[in-house]
C-alpha cells in the first residue's frame, strides 16, 4: 500500500528530523513525500509549501495511508490540521509518530483549540510513542490505537567494533542549546580535567537558540567558556562542529563516557544516546522527562538537572572505576543492539504502519 510521508527532513538536525528522516529512507519505496520544512526556518514559506503540496498529492495521486509527526505549537498545528482535514474527506488511515514529551500539555494548554484538535485527532488510526509511560500522552482519546516503538541507531553503526579498553575520551554530542545543558558541561571541566589531566574532551554540534536563550548568546557564552578552558588545559578541550556519517561515528566509537545534561522542555528519548549506546559509551544523563525510564545504573547514571557538579562527580567515578566502566560500555552495546537496531525498528514500524 500507498504511503504519504509528511514531516521535517534535516536541516535542522533534530531528533524528530532524523527519525522521520529513517522512516521515509525505509519506507519511500512505497510513498510520496512532503517534506514541512522545506524552507529551513521560514515558517510561513514552510506552511504555503505544504498547503499545496498537499493539495496536489490528495487529489492527484493514489495512496491509502498517512505517516505523519506531530507537532505541539499551534503554528505547526495549522499544517497538521490541514493534512489531518483531507485525510478525513478521502478517508485516509493516518499514522501519527509523536516524538516529543508535551503532546499533552500542548493539548490542555490549547484552550479555543483544544475542541478543534480533538476534532482532527479523534480521526487518527493509531499514534506510535517511544515509550510505554508515553502512552498516556494521548489518554484523551479512547478510539485512538497506541502503539510504542523506541528510536534505533542506523545501519551502517552494525559495520563498526569498538576495541576495549577505550581511551579517557568525554563526549558531548548534541545540538549547543542552553537546555540541552551544554553549560553546565562546560563548567564541570575544571573539576573533571583537574583530577583527570588525561582526559580528552570532545564536544559536537550546530548551535541553536531555544526558550532560554537566542543562538548568538549561546554561542558567546560558549567560547567564552572555551576560552577559559583553553587558557587553563591547553588543547584538552576540542569543539568539533557539525559531524557526520563516519566522522560521526568514529568520535562515538573512540570516546568513553557520553554526557547529555538535557532539560530541553520536549525532550523525550534522544537519539543520540542510542547511538552513544551502540559505540560503547558509558551515558549521563539528567532526571528530566522520561531519560529516568531509560538509563539506569546499568548504563549510567541520571543526574539532577543545571547541576555541573553532579556532571564532574560521576564522570570522576567512572574514570576512576576502569571496570566499573568498562562493565557498563559492554552492557550498552549488548543493550542497544537487543533493544535498538533498526531491524526491530523497521519490523515494528512496518506492522504499525501496514496492519
Amino acid at each position: 500500500m500507498k504511503v504519504l510521508f509528511f514531516g521535517p527532513l534535516p536541516p535542522p538536525v533534530t531528533g524528530q528530523s532524523s527519525s522521520f528522516q529513517l522512516v521515509y529512507g525505509l519506507f519511500s519505496v512505497n510513498g510520496f513525500l512532503c517534506n514541512s520544512t522545506k524552507f529551513g526556518q521560514r515558517k510561513v514559506l514552510n506552511t504555503l509549501y505544504c498547503l499545496i503540496k498537499l493539495t496536489y498529492l490528495f487529489v492527484f495521486c493514489k495512496f491509502k495511508i498517512v505517516y505523519f509527526t506531530s507537532t505541539r505549537s499551534h503554528s505547526g498545528f495549522l499544517k497538521d490540521s490541514y493534512l489531518l482535514f483531507l485525510s478525513r474527506v478521502w478517508g485516509k488511515k493516518v499514522i501519527n509518530h509523536l516524538h516529543g514529551a508535551d503532546f499533552l500539555s500542548f493539548f490542555n494548554s490549547s484552550k479555543f483549540l483544544k475542541p478543534i484538535i480533538r476534532f482532527f485527532y479523534s480521526s487518527i488510526y493509531r499514534s506510535i510513542v517511544l515509550l510505554p509511560s508515553m502512552v498516556n500522552e494521548f489518554n484523551d482519546f479512547n478510539n485512538m490505537k497506541v502503539s510504542t516503538i523506541a528510536n534505533c541507531y542506523p545501519v551502517n553503526f552494525d559495520s563498526w567494533k569498538c576495541e576495549f579498553p577505550k581511551k579517557p575520551q568525554l563526549l558531548y554530542f548534541s545540538n549547543l542549546m542552553e537546555s540541552k545543558g551544554i553549560l553546565f558541561f562546560l563548567d564541570s571541566l575544571k573539576d573533571i580535567l583537574s583530577a583527570f589531566p588525561n582526559v580528552d574532551v570532545k564536544i559536537a554540534g550546530a548551535f541553536m537558540g531555544d526558550h532560554l536563550s537566542v543562538k548568538r548568546r549561546i554561542q558567546d557564552q560558549f567560547f567564552e567558556r572555551l576560552d577559559y578552558l583553553e587558557k587553563m588545559f591547553p588543547g584538552k578541550v576540542d569543539y568539533l562542529g557539525e559531524l557526520f556519517g563516519e566522522e560521526k561515528i568514529k568520535v562515538l566509537s573512540e570516546s568513553s563516557v557520553f554526557v547529555l545534561p538535557t532539560f530541553y522542555p520536549t525532550e523525550a528519548f534522544p537519539i543520540t544516546i542510542i547511538e552513544a549506546m551502540r559505540m560503547g559509551n558509558a551515558v549521563i544523563t539528567c532526571d528530566h522527562n522520561y531519560l529516568a525510564e531509560i538509563i539506569t545504573e546499568r548504563n549510567g547514571f541520571v543526574i539532577p538537572t543545571h547541576c555541573s557538579k553532579s556532571i564532574a562527580e560521576k564522570v570522576c567515578l567512572l574514570f576512576s572505576d576502569e571496570d566499573l566502566l568498562l562493565k557498563i560500555q559492554e552492557n550498552n552495546i549488548r543493550e542497544a543492539s537487543e533493544k535498538y537496531s533498526p531491524g526491530i525498528f523497521f519490523n515494528k514500524l512496518e506492522r504499525a504502519i501496514f496492519y
